[in-house]
């Protein structure tokens, strides 16, 4: 298996502040957010977003499709953790999801690399209070990409 890391400056979008309810579901509570600006993965989005910023925030990352693919190839995206749910889109077409609850998903992707590919990641982090359902975070962290995004290509196995 061969890895590519997505470190490095991603754009980020705060979308909307969030609140998770009774009923165990993220509900937007208001549109004013933060600037959208870039920041490094991977880390919490204290530094930029301040550590009381609770809600979505888009995260965008171009990168180029891998040289040296072989037919049968399987491609996939590796989240390491994020803090507390995402979403996750290539190319604006939904491919998985992740939480802080299930760690580290590999997210098979199942169409052809573009030339120029754009990974979209959309992490919640709702604020919680003594109403809300449970939900699994990670205490003493802000929302964000907390570990490693890479691209994995696992090579067709061997004819025997």
């Amino acid at each position: 298996m061969h890895s590519i890391r997505l470190r490095g400056p991603w754009q980020f979008t705060p979308i909307a502040t969030t609140y998770w309810t009774q009923e165990g579901v993220s509900q937007e509570t208001g549109t004013d957010v933060p600037s959208p600006g870039t920041m490094t993965i991977p880390g919490d989005w204290s530094d930029t977003l301040g550590p009381h910023f609770y809600g979505k925030v888009l995260f965008q990352r171009h990168f180029h499709k891998p040289t040296g693919l072989e037919e049968g190839d399987t491609i996939q995206i590796r989240l390491e953790q994020v803090n507390a749910l995402a979403d996750v889109f290539l190319n604006h077409e939904a491919i998985g999801s992740a939480s802080a609850e299930r760690g580290s998903v590999a997210l098979v992707i199942e169409r052809e690399l573009e030339p120029r590919n754009l990974l979209e990641i959309m992490v919640d982090f709702p604020q919680l209070d003594q109403n809300s359902s449970s939900l699994v975070t990670i205490e003493n962290l802000a929302g964000g990409i907390l570990g490693e995004v890479q691209l994995e290509i696992v090579p067709s196995a061997d004819p025997a």
